[in-house]
């Protein structure tokens, strides 16, 4: 998995996103701006300034709902935590021998383990992984594998329909 280009990279379109939404922001002031100066009905001052801050929020929300501007930010979070537990991680060298020799049954126990109402910090679910036995992470793998097998095997059935 090689590097991203630059602009391709989620912090960079994040921030060309919210610089975008600031300019039309400025933009969309510029009527209202103008109108303090006009010598005009308040009506026709009204609606002049109106129509340029309903433009520039349409705009946004145009933009960050075609660019999935929200989940954009979700995934340089969760971006951000997997790098974090990675580095973690690979700090203890018999943890990352069970992750290879057992990666289907890890990576649940690390969901598990994340998605708690406390999540555990890397050093507790190491601590945590190293009490189970080698004997009981094969029995959590094999079953890992059986059940990804069912769920390939629902699905050819479920496509067949």
């Amino acid at each position: 998995m090689g590097k991203l280009p630059f602009f391709k990279r989620t912090p960079v379109r994040i921030a060309l996103l919210t610089l975008s939404f600031i300019i039309i922001g400025v933009v969309g002031l510029i009527p209202l701006v103008i109108v303090l100066f006009m010598a005009q009905t308040l009506f026709i001052r009204i609606l002049i300034a109106a129509s340029g801050i309903i433009w520039a929020i349409m705009t946004i929300f145009f933009i960050s709902f075609k660019s999935d501007y929200s989940t954009m930010w979700k995934r340089w979070r969760h971006e951000r935590r997997h790098t974090r537990m990675k580095h973690g991680f690979e700090k203890y060298p018999e943890y990352m021998a069970l992750r290879q020799k057992y990666p289907l049954s890890i990576r649940r126990f690390e969901q598990h383990n994340r998605h708690r109402s406390h999540p555990l910090s890397e050093k507790e679910m190491v601590k945590k992984a190293m009490e189970v036995s080698e004997e009981e992470w094969a029995a959590r793998e094999e079953f890992r594998n059986e059940s990804q097998g069912e769920k390939g095997v629902q699905k050819e059935v479920h496509s067949h329909i």
